[in-house]
């Protein structure tokens, strides 16, 4: 049975379970079957006054949209399309930097750990699939973005079980194509709990978040191009993430810290 064939629509009561079991003590999700974005969505419950943990998962998003404002329609039943509410509080915004790259961090061992797929983060918003120094395949995205003074939604959107055909990039790849277990329910789970202690770690300062990061991303080492807001290029190697969550790239001449931009890796 092919990929798309085998595809179910959520079931809240399973979700529920796997939600228990993983220890989620947010609100329960809300499962819509169709949607223009869940971001948005998500902004106006954070405009109500929504606690953080709130969540809304859709099956098909009509105007999904990635970094850049970049839309996408994503097909239904085939993926995780999800995002989720935080309330950063009294945490400086400079530190806000940190939530994209942590929302990806909990993807990736979500995937890893329910999924059996060695996903990694590409920063610094993309989960990847690679091998050695090959191109990076993506199998997932975040998006970040700030509503008001206190809140944050993070859109995350893994492929599950999208098929090459469906993929809108051909770099792209999903959790069926890699050969990993597609229980969305479980996989939902698992992101929500793993983001939840992440963000635990953020809010104690604790530095073993920022090592964990650093050994899942792949961008750290390669040779990359990032094009920043405004259109300058910075070409170079990687070197690090900082503690503030900048990408850090030597450029020859200096070392550059990127804040936010598209990076390309190169190949060997």
């Amino acid at each position: 049975m092919t990929p798309e064939h085998a595809r179910t629509a959520l079931n809240l009561a399973r979700l529920e379970v796997a939600l228990a079991a993983a220890g989620w003590t947010g609100p329960v999700p809300t499962i819509l079957d169709t949607t223009e974005s869940t971001n948005a969505d998500v902004a106006r419950l954070a405009a109500s006054g929504a606690i953080e943990g709130s969540c809304i998962v859709a099956e098909h998003q009509s105007a999904g949209r990635g970094r850049q404002s970049r839309d996408w329609v994503s097909p239904p039943n085939a993926g995780l399309w999800m995002s989720v509410l935080v309330r950063p509080h009294d945490l400086a915004r400079d530190a806000w930097t940190w939530l994209p790259l942590i929302a990806g961090l909990a993807a990736a061992e979500a995937v890893q750990q329910v999924a059996g797929v060695d996903a990694r983060v590409k920063w610094p918003n993309d989960l990847v699939v690679v091998e050695g120094q090959g191109v990076p395949r993506k199998l997932a995205g975040v998006l970040s973005e700030a509503v008001g003074e206190n809140a944050v939604v993070l859109g995350i959107g893994i492929n599950v079980t999208l098929t090459s055909d469906e993929l809108p990039i051909p770099t792209g790849t999903s959790i069926a194509l890699e050969g990993g277990s597609t229980d969305r329910e479980q996989l939902m789970a698992a992101v929500l709990t793993g983001l939840a202690a992440r963000l635990a770690q953020w809010r104690a300062r604790d530095h073993a978040l920022i090592t964990d990061y650093r050994a899942r991303c792949v961008t750290i080492g390669r040779t990359v191009e990032a094009t920043l807001p405004g259109e300058e290029v910075v070409r170079g190697i990687a070197v690090d993430v900082d503690d503030d969550g900048h990408l850090l790239v030597d450029d020859g001449t200096e070392v550059v810290a990127i804040t936010a931009g598209d990076v390309i890796h190169a190949t060997i």
